[in-house]
């Protein structure tokens, strides 16, 4: 089994649960503990905010904030034992983890299940384990509750009554029948009953009801509703901890009990930081650089091979447009085309991973270790909005976007993907820690702050922190870079021969310039695109 060595800022991360846990067990209020504990870790309580519905006044609720890189899934197995341990003070228990996709869920269930994986270490800590889901947990019975702790990992969608099968775990069914014999009067009063037969529903829902599940909520941002925590509510659950890189603050506010943030993670070797922007309004240009890019980082880890570091293939990101009837666009054919055509890139170092075509899963199925495989021949990965999700690779260094970053919503996946360290540790040469992105755009300033919104917004960063993590990789483009607070502009003073007409002026114009009708002067605040500084000089 490969070692796993836990960094500083997982083991305060734990070490606040347990101090929750154990102020949960003296205090017996999840309200008065949290602030109790939140006190005694940063001088400070923290307001809690209980959940709305029938939830026990006594049950934990609270979130721990990690930002994307940080290892939230193995925080979690590792949580287990203190939930049997510290909270519970049981041997066994159940754990009801949640998490927000199918393909997120294979994945968990596969890494919690594999005995040589990290995640299932943790797990184990907690003694034996039973990995089930939804389908092996309609067949569960007293020997695999009583001989080991039972986590069934499930989609948070699966217990919202929507579709036949999701229904299923509602309905009536034999095979669960033993775990209901003998109940007392008291047990059953809060059971679903079949009144036309006049007992209790031998239901998957009854079943974990009857035992109290301890509740994990992976990407807990998605989804919050009155609706997914009144079914939260149905099963009684004997404590809920939700792990994101974004909690909420607002709607549903989450108890935010420990908070990681990015720097944590550089420090710790977890993610590549900086991200080194270029923009480049020419398409072939932006590809060539990328390109190159890419050629650079896999010689730099060729000769760190040789000299005994871990394998890597530096991987390229390319965010293509979306296909258009009415005009040609930067679409996956046409980047795909591009990169053998004028790039000369062979056609099986490249896949599209789209809705319609899934090059990842045929890499999946063609390597024992999928894009990790050394024989892998994969370096670029044609997307539109999105890869599959729960896809996760730490060779993906750059990032190529075709089309100029309008909002944060159409990168914000990807961003993330390029994020992680390979083996969670620094190399030797400094390029290797750090993340690149390549935008076909003529505006640097616009972009580099439309990575920073994207690194506050879904990756979980300080505002402080994406300031600084986003940087120009060339020189003459940090000029342009006002966001990072650290370039001083001073204004500029133009002469108009006449009166300028304000409507002919752009809205991203507007806002860097300021006309003065009394002095017949234009005032230049910011530095100016190509295409506005032609526009400026089409005034004199």
């Amino acid at each position: 089994m490969p070692s796993f060595t836990p960094k500083d800022y997982q083991r305060s991360c734990l070490e606040s649960v347990e101090k929750y846990f154990t102020k949960c067990q003296e205090l017996g209020d999840a309200d008065w503990a949290f602030q109790k504990t939140t006190e005694e870790l940063w001088g400070e309580k923290s307001q809690f905010t209980p959940l709305k519905g029938e939830f026990p006044p006594e049950m934990p609720y609270f979130c721990l904030r990690v930002p994307t890189g940080g290892g939230k899934t193995w925080l979690a197995a590792k949580s287990v034992a203190l939930v049997n341990n510290t909270l519970l003070q049981t041997e066994h228990s159940v754990i009801l983890w949640l998490v927000p996709s199918k393909p997120i869920r294979t994945q968990t269930i596969n890494a919690l299940k594999d005995r040589d994986h990290p995640y299932h270490a943790a797990l184990r800590e907690a003694g034996p384990v039973h990995v089930l889901d939804l389908a092996e947990a309609k067949c569960l019975n007293r020997s695999t509750l009583e001989t080991g702790t039972v986590v069934i990992v499930a989609t948070s969608q699966s217990f919202n009554v929507g579709d036949e099968e999701i229904r299923k775990v509602y309905e009536d069914n034999g095979a669960l029948m033993d775990l209901f014999r003998n109940l007392t009067e008291e047990q059953a009063e809060g059971l679903e009953k079949i009144i036309e037969k006049g007992r209790v529903a031998y239901s998957l829902v009854n079943a974990l009801r009857l035992r109290r599940p301890f509740i994990i909520v992976d990407e807990a941002h998605n989804g919050r509703t009155d609706l997914s925590f009144g079914t939260l509510a149905k099963f009684r659950p004997s404590g809920i901890m939700e792990l994101t890189a974004t909690p909420d603050t607002e709607k549903v506010p989450s108890n935010v009990l420990h908070s990681v943030s990015a720097v944590e993670l550089k420090r710790e070797e977890m993610i590549k930081l900086p991200i080194l922007l270029e923009t480049e309004p020419d398409e072939q240009k932006c590809l060539a650089e990328a390109i190159s890019k890419r050629d650079e980082l896999a010689e730099m880890a060729r000769v760190e091979r040789m000299a005994g570091a871990p394998y890597i293939r530096p991987l390229v990101l390319i965010q293509s447009e979306k296909r258009s009837k009415l005009k040609d666009t930067r679409e996956a054919a046409w980047v795909k085309a591009e990169l053998m055509k004028n790039h000369n890139i062979p056609a099986e170092e490249i896949i599209i991973a789209t809705g319609d075509e899934r090059g990842l899963e045929q890499v999946e199925k063609d390597f024992p270790k999928g894009i990790f495989d050394e024989k892998c021949p994969v370096k670029f990965i044609i997307t539109q909005q999105a890869l599959a999700e729960g896809w996760d690779c730490a060779f993906a260094y750059i990032l190529v976007s075709m089309a100029e970053l309008k909002n944060a919503k159409s990168v914000e996946q990807l961003l993330g993907r390029i994020l992680r360290q390979p083996q969670a540790k620094s190399r030797e040469t400094t390029a290797l820690n750090k993340s690149y992105a390549y935008v076909v755009s003529r505006e640097f300033g616009e972009t580099a702050n439309m990575l920073r919104d994207t690194l506050v917004a879904s990756a979980g960063f300080d505002k402080a922190d994406a300031k600084d993590f986003v940087a120009a990789a060339k020189n003459e483009q940090s000029r342009l870079d006002l966001g990072r607070g650290r370039v001083k502009f001073t204004p500029v003073d133009v002469k108009l021969p006449e009166s300028l007409d304000i409507s002919q002026v752009s809205k991203s114009l507007k806002a860097k310039v300021k006309f003065s009708k009394a002095k017949g002067e234009l005032q230049i605040n910011q530095p100016l695109t190509v295409d506005e500084r032609m526009s400026c000089k089409a005034w004199r």
